[in-house]
């Protein structure tokens, strides 16, 4: 079975079906998923403002990380349960969709930065929280902030096209 069959055999399941001709159930999906955004996404963003100097100045990186991460990995977790569910409903028109590819991609993109921070920077934050943010610190904050931007834009401009 190919990626494209399994998809339109996924958007054809009984739940996927039960999902998307509900009159409350996607609707309380999507505006979960959306809803949820600030406090996934925005704690990302909020943390990213701060390695680049804009927020909480004078607060210690790896203090305003973890206060951050705590909200944001229970967005996280409410944005990926609902994400697959609205997928689910719409995975065969969403195989074909240059705005979902992009947000997958986009995605993918997102948590390799991630991992890159965690590994590498995240057990320096004690050192360089006295002293200025390194600048390759700085790089991935700005292109955690500029492919989030592109994760909502693509998000919205997908959702409009089913």
């Amino acid at each position: 079975m190919s990626l494209a069959e399994w998809c339109q055999w996924l958007e054809q399941t009984p739940t996927a079906t039960a999902i998307a001709e509900s009159i409350w159930l996607f609707p309380l999906i999507e505006g979960s998923h959306i809803l949820t955004l600030p406090l996934s996404v925005g704690m990302i963003l909020f943390f990213d403002l701060h390695l680049l100097g804009l927020t909480l100045v004078g607060s210690r990186a790896a203090t305003v990380m973890n206060e951050m991460l705590r909200w944001s990995k229970i967005g996280f977790a409410v944005m990926f349960v609902t994400g697959g569910l609205l997928f689910m409903c719409h995975a065969g028109r969403a195989y074909d969709n240059p705005f979902f590819r992009a947000k997958v991609i986009f995605l993918a993109v997102l948590g390799i930065n991630a991992a890159v921070f965690q590994v590498v920077f995240y057990p320096k934050m004690p050192q360089w929280d006295a002293g200025r943010t390194p600048s390759s610190a700085k790089f991935c904050a700005v292109l955690s902030l500029v492919v989030w931007i592109g994760v909502i834009v693509c998000g919205r401009t997908m959702a409009y096209q089913f």
